[in-house]
């Protein structure tokens, strides 16, 4: 099979990943580094690889990590020359992932468990209900730190995660998955801007009654 690239059309909001990714056993870094070589090559008219430093930075990563990470995509073929995303022998089926979602800071981790609950999520619900043992195989992540970011999108606001129950065949009922809903890219980027400003204004005003404060107590 001809390798699939990431092909460039600047008039979409959203970029493609192969269902298969999450059977190459990358490490959330990984997963995320590769994520956002995507994105870039797919609605950067002109792509100028980006250093590892530029990757550490905007995946909140360190350095070091992005360099080990970049180095482990090269020698395992998923880069080409220019650092753009080579995707060979995979299946047709593709998910898509908001370009937004690079916009709100999110680590490596968070980024790992949104986009596999993105795979999972149905288009019309916008809900699933992986267990959060798959979602751990996926990620590769114990169950525990898979939890923690859980709790660290719904704090975002990305998704809701709700309990469940089922009913056994002897009648019993069982706490079942979490049935997850992802919300409206927009609306989570319009509160997580509006929390910003509301921040920058809280900071303006307590730098402003701190000056007043030091006016006062100068002498005259």
């Amino acid at each position: 099979m001809n390798p699939i690239l990431c092909q460039h059309n600047p008039k979409r909001s959203r970029f493609s990943l192969p269902n298969d990714i999450w059977k190459w056993g990358l490490k959330p870094q990984g997963f995320s580094i590769l994520a956002y070589l995507c994105y870039l090559h797919t609605h950067r008219k002109y792509f100028i690889a980006p250093s590892a430093d530029e990757i550490a930075t905007q995946l909140h990563m360190s350095a070091d990590m992005a360099a080990e990470q970049l180095s482990e995509l090269n020698h395992r073929g998923l880069l080409d020359q220019h650092m753009a995303p080579v995707f060979k022998n995979t299946s047709k089926n593709f998910f898509s992932l908001p370009n937004e979602v690079f916009l709100l800071g999110l680590s490596a981790g968070e980024l790992a468990v949104y986009s596999f609950l993105k795979r999972c999520e149905n288009r019309k619900t916008h809900q699933c209900w992986p267990s959060i043992k798959t979602i751990g195989q996926a990620v590769r992540m114990s169950e525990n730190t898979v939890r923690k970011y859980i709790r660290q999108l719904e704090e975002r606001g990305l998704i809701t995660a709700e309990p469940t129950e089922v009913i056994t065949k002897t009648g019993e009922k069982r706490n079942g998955n979490l049935l997850f809903t992802l919300r409206p890219i927009r609306e989570v980027i319009d509160e997580h801007y509006a929390s910003q400003l509301a921040e920058l204004e809280l900071a303006t005003e307590r730098q402003r009654v701190a000056k007043l404060l030091r006016e006062r107590e100068s002498p005259a």
